[in-house]
């Protein structure tokens, strides 16, 4: 997930940067300096017709530069200087030879290049895979069908903006490929506009003057594909450029008025936070506060917690994604730390200045609230836990019935139809016979496998050795019940009941489950102290995850555990085995020795 930070350690604009840069801009510059004396010999007769045109290159090559250095990102600063470098290489059509072939074949691939530039403005990326379609039709467009009318109409020198050129099939369907490329930047930026709220309000000049400029070249390529006078067309190229140099300054005193008129809202934030006790304890009003002064109402605030999850301002689990379309991510670091991460929508990258102050002025808010986040999703968690745990009660109880129902119920059921027979064979007969002795019999093993069940029921609620012996004698008869081999290691000290107990049950159920699916021939069993907590571990040799799929036993073994404060974890190796680890928090409590049993 790209994200910008805010409050981390800064890295300032290096010297390798501040180099490339100035390195990048002296190659256009060369590239402006000998195109224009190449072609010096066939400068127009007036100076406002040959001017524009060679100083608007000029113009991008300034804003290039500063937008390479100063945005945090200089992709889009190297793709300006680039296209700035790229727009001179057309006067080279004043030559011969293969200064005339490359200037020809490469006069309208800055187009492309400016087109590639408004597309990825602000993030330095391109938003989705229609840009990416419509950036390769951009680039094959500009420079492909250039490139096919040289070797198809075989042009030569002198070529110069000017200059009355013939016409051609190729040099029809390059005006039209290039009014179809602006119909469609046009649209695919008026459809990002009209996504954001955040970039409609403060961006709309901004945006307004690329259209302005944008669409004065699109009148100029479609002039091309209707009978027109020469000087019409001539015209037209001539308005594009001096709107091109009037447009960009403006847009730069546009966007200094915005970061100005920002600041002047941070400013505002200052004082809200300081007047309005809730933003400062309640996360939903600074969430509100901070969208308001942003003017993004999909801003959204994301606490870290202890754990490294992110919880909303409801305290609800949340996944922040910066990687969306229109979407990006600020980090906010408190002391070196992440506490916090804002995602909004994309377009307040282009004015990244004011939201970063913005964000370090709630800083101190946020960490406050922070803390009323992450208790409102403890809270949430133990409303939860306590749910699940009574749903877990109520389907224990259920268990519990039916167990009774299926076995000392029956079990007991049929011992009274033995006893009514029994007594009605003895009523016509006192002197017992052999069928007597025979329900007697029967009476007595039906009545002990029901005393039995009985005691197998009492074991599943609440062991007696358990009781009576604690954890290690519990857990050794079970091993004493196990058909598999299975080792143990268990602390020799007594804990609380609800401690032991939920240990137990996390023995048992696991290698019940071994026993059931993992097709294992050795198990492993450790109950250790470490940092103030019982940790239980249960590993097997078996089939791995096919073993451990959450279904009832698991997910309320799992309620158990988290009901006393735990945590249980199921992991599977891929070669196989099983490891189940429950760790249960006992602060006051440490063990005196180890015992290790064997099977």
């Amino acid at each position: 997930m790209a994200a910008h930070s805010v409050g981390a350690a800064r890295q300032p604009v290096t010297r390798r940067r501040w180099a490339t840069a100035l390195l990048g801009t002296a190659a256009a510059a060369a590239v402006a300096v000998s195109a224009t004396l190449a072609s010096w010999s066939v400068v127009a007769p007036s100076w406002w017709e040959e001017a524009p045109p060679r100083l608007v290159g000029l113009v991008t090559l300034v804003t290039g530069v500063v937008t390479w250095i100063r945005l945090p990102s200089p992709r889009i600063g190297q793709l300006i200087v680039f296209g700035s470098g790229l727009y001179y290489v057309q006067f080279f059509r004043a030559c011969d030879g293969v200064l005339f072939a490359v200037g020809f074949c490469l006069a309208y691939a800055w187009t492309a290049v400016a087109a590639h530039v408004l597309l990825i403005w602000p993030t330095g990326r391109l938003a989705d895979r229609t840009n990416r379609v419509f950036m390769v039709f951009a680039y094959t467009a500009a420079i492909g069908t250039q490139v096919i009318r040289y070797f198809v109409d075989h042009p030569h020198g002198p070529w110069a903006l000017h200059l009355k050129h013939a016409g051609s099939v190729w040099g029809t369907i390059g005006s039209a490929c290039a009014a179809v490329m602006f119909v469609l930047v046009i649209g695919l930026t008026v459809r990002r506009w009209l996504a954001s709220p955040v970039r409609r309000i403060p961006s709309g000049p901004v945006w307004a003057g690329i259209m302005v400029v944008a669409s004065v070249k699109f009148a100029e390529a479609a002039a091309s594909l209707v009978p027109t006078p020469f000087e019409l067309r001539l015209a037209l190229g001539w308005l594009f450029t001096v709107t091109t140099m009037v447009v960009m300054p403006l847009l730069y005193v546009i966007g200094w008025s915005y970061r100005k008129f920002g600041h002047r809202r941070v400013v505002e934030l200052l004082l809200s936070l300081h007047d309005d006790v809730a933003a400062l304890t309640d996360p939903q009003t600074l969430q509100q506060t901070l969208s308001r002064t942003l003017g993004d109402p999909s801003l959204v605030v994301a606490y870290r917690r202890a754990d490294g999850g992110y919880v909303d301002v409801l305290g609800r689990p949340i996944e922040v994604d910066g990687d969306r379309p229109g979407r990006s991510v600020t980090e906010l670091h408190r002391g070196g730390a992440l506490i916090a991460l804002i995602e909004h929508d994309a377009a307040l990258e282009e004015h990244r200045e004011v939201t970063d102050a913005a964000v370090a002025a709630a800083g101190l808010a946020i960490e406050n609230t922070r803390l009323y986040a992450t208790l409102h999703a403890q809270l949430q968690q133990i409303r939860d836990s306590r749910l699940r745990l009574a749903q877990t009660a109520f389907d224990e109880r259920r268990r519990i019935q039916r167990d009774l129902h299926d076995g000392a119920q029956q079990r007991f059921f049929v011992v009274l139809m033995l006893l009514d027979r029994a007594q009605r064979v003895l009523a016509h007969d006192p002197i017992p016979t052999e069928e007597s002795r025979e329900t007697i019999r029967r009476t007595h093993g039906e009545l002990t496998g029901a005393l039995r069940s009985l005691r197998e029921l009492i074991q599943g609620i609440y062991p007696t050795v358990l009781g009576e012996h604690g954890l290690t004698t519990a857990v050794a008869n079970l091993v004493d019940q196990a058909p598999i081999p299975v080792d143990f290691t268990v602390t020799d000290t007594r804990w609380d009941r609800h401690i032991e107990i939920t240990a137990y049950f996390v023995i048992s159920e696991a290698l019940a489950n071994v026993y059931k699916h993992a097709a294992a021939t050795q198990v492993l069993v450790r109950v250790d102290v470490e940092d103030d907590s019982l940790v239980t571990t249960v590993t097997d040799n078996g089939r791995g995850s096919v073993a451990h799929d959450e279904g009832f036993g698991l997910t309320s073994l799992r309620n158990r555990v988290e009901a006393v404060g735990g945590a249980l974890t199921v992991h599977s190796g891929p070669g196989g085995g099983t490891t189940l680890t429950a760790v249960i928090p006992h602060p006051e409590r440490h063990p005196r020795n180890l015992i290790t049993e064997q099977p």
